[in-house]
């Protein structure tokens, strides 16, 4: 089928991009490995008053700890997102996950929680643009708040332990930067983000987590695009009551991979699946591949 306006290609590659990025695969209870927020934001060239809805999910698994202390956990993940872009400069954006959790001990021992987790808020600010809205080139910053929402969930009557909470139910203050190269069919992103990480439920406290995330993606029609990117994460050690986990916080690095469809003009779905690279991690840790799936649409 030929397209005789010339910027029906571009409006299509322009959604396509809205789809791009894993940003939701976590790496722990408290911290994550990739630019979880770029579907919701839209990793397009933003413009005035767009208002967009998103769900998305996530499965994950880890190990801690070696002989009677292993742990193994799995996690699926809920997550709707609002975003609106108040300017072609300025989006704000919040995503509220409601979490599942199951953890199994060696003595086959299980503890299962789900609930609402912690509510993320996110803004990211224009303050580059070569050419203008033709531009080829954009970079600026991102700020974000978590919000201590995550209710402790009890059985009979008293509150399970923290590693099976939906959430730490702690403040996180998040800044960063990112830029972004748009060419259609090519599209390719870089974000590094600073998580401030406060005490939250039981005396847990998460160690600081610096985050850099690359990804690219190539548009092979005006419907269809293929995704690749890598997260690299550095977190310091988990304390419970001041005390240091052994087995938490080091480096991280995942690769991703994955596919973005546009249906019509508005609905975008996304999955792709996240695997562990290399790491530097402290004491005994293995983390498992992650799975995702999502959708967004604008309005």
């Amino acid at each position: 089928m030929q397209f005789q306006n010339k910027s029906l290609p571009l409006r299509a590659g322009i959604a396509l991009l809205l789809a791009a990025g894993a940003q939701d695969a976590l790496a722990c209870s408290t911290c994550k490995c990739g630019d979880y927020t770029i579907t919701l934001l839209g990793s397009e060239k933003p413009y005035g008053g767009r208002f967009r809805l998103g769900l998305d999910t996530l499965y994950r698994s880890e190990a801690q700890g070696a002989g009677l202390d292993r742990q193994e956990t799995s996690e699926s993940r809920t997550t709707l997102g609002l975003a609106y872009s108040l300017s072609p400069d300025l989006t704000l954006a919040a995503q509220l996950p409601f979490v599942r959790k199951e953890i199994e001990s060696p003595n086959l021992a299980r503890l299962e929680a789900q609930g609402l987790g912690d509510i993320d808020l996110t803004a990211r600010w224009v303050l580059f643009r070569q050419g203008g809205e033709t531009g080829r080139h954009l970079a600026g910053l991102r700020g974000g708040l978590r919000l201590p929402t995550a209710a402790q969930v009890e059985s009979g009557g008293q509150k399970l332990d923290i590693d099976v909470q939906p959430d730490a139910g702690a403040l996180v203050p998040s800044l960063g930067g990112w830029y972004g190269y748009y060419r259609f069919p090519w599209f390719a992103t870089v974000s590094a983000t600073f998580f401030k990480y406060g005490e939250g439920h039981q005396n847990f406290h998460g160690g600081d987590v610096a985050l850099v995330s690359a990804l690219a993606q190539y548009g092979i029609s005006q419907t269809l695009a293929l995704q690749l990117g890598i997260d690299a994460r550095q977190s310091a050690k988990n304390k419970f009551s001041g005390v240091s986990d052994p087995d938490s916080g080091g480096f991280l690095s995942m690769g991703f991979a994955g596919v973005a469809v546009r249906i019509g003009e508005d609905l975008l779905l996304n999955a792709g699946a996240q695997v562990p690279l290399a790491d530097r991690l402290n004491g005994v840790q293995d983390e498992d591949p992650s799975f995702r799936a999502g959708l967004t649409y604008d309005f």
